[in-house]
């Protein structure tokens, strides 16, 4: 197999594997990026790179930048992008079901999601997610919404260059676990709680 016949072979594998890791089936997201939209991915980002004095304000705060980037991410439009169900599974196998807790000082949910994430967050599933959320960055661009735009750019960038939990993986790990509890509690019988 030529070198050409591998790259190919290699990418369409991506393509299936980041289709099957996501809740993207049936959506645009779930076909490959078209030359059309590489470039505008491409010029997004050069549009950004005018705005370096903005990025560096945005980064500025750390804790500022992971609420706004949270913020972002919780947007209609990133569902297609939440873990699918087989990932959400495999978490809740291995740690169980996410404490619940009312007092705003118990750390007890927000370390579940850092272990959750750690366990599935592979180098190639932090590739995937970012690769699938810069293909969002041409309508934030373009519509003029750089803050959002700069969040996304940065977020695609620190998952796949750190071992951190981005605020895109968290996002996109709640929001899979949150819609595995909708369809658990819409396939429950009503009443089969009931005593």
């Amino acid at each position: 197999m030529g070198r050409k016949s591998r790259v190919k072979r290699d990418r369409r594998e991506q393509a299936d594997f980041t289709v099957a890791l996501t809740a993207c089936e049936g959506t645009w997201l779930e076909r490959m990026p078209s030359d059309e939209e590489h470039a505008r991915i491409r010029a997004a980002q050069k549009l950004l790179e005018g705005h370096r004095a903005a990025a560096a304000e945005l980064s500025a705060n750390e804790e500022r930048m992971q609420r706004f980037s949270l913020e972002v991410f919780r947007d209609e439009r990133f569902t297609p992008l939440h873990f699918d169900d087989w990932v959400v599974a495999a978490v809740l196998e291995k740690f169980g079901e996410p404490p619940v807790s009312e007092d705003p000082g118990d750390t007890a949910f927000t370390d579940y999601l850092r272990a959750a994430v750690q366990s599935v967050a592979s180098a190639r599933v932090r590739r995937a997610l970012a690769s699938q959320v810069l293909r969002f960055l041409p309508d934030y661009a373009e519509a003029g919404l750089v803050n959002e735009a700069l969040a996304i750019s940065y977020n695609a960038y620190t998952t796949v260059m750190s071992d951190a939990n981005t605020p895109l993986l968290v996002q996109m790990l709640v929001g899979g676990l949150s819609r595995w509890y909708d369809e658990v509690a819409e396939d429950e019988p009503a009443g089969a709680n009931a005593e």
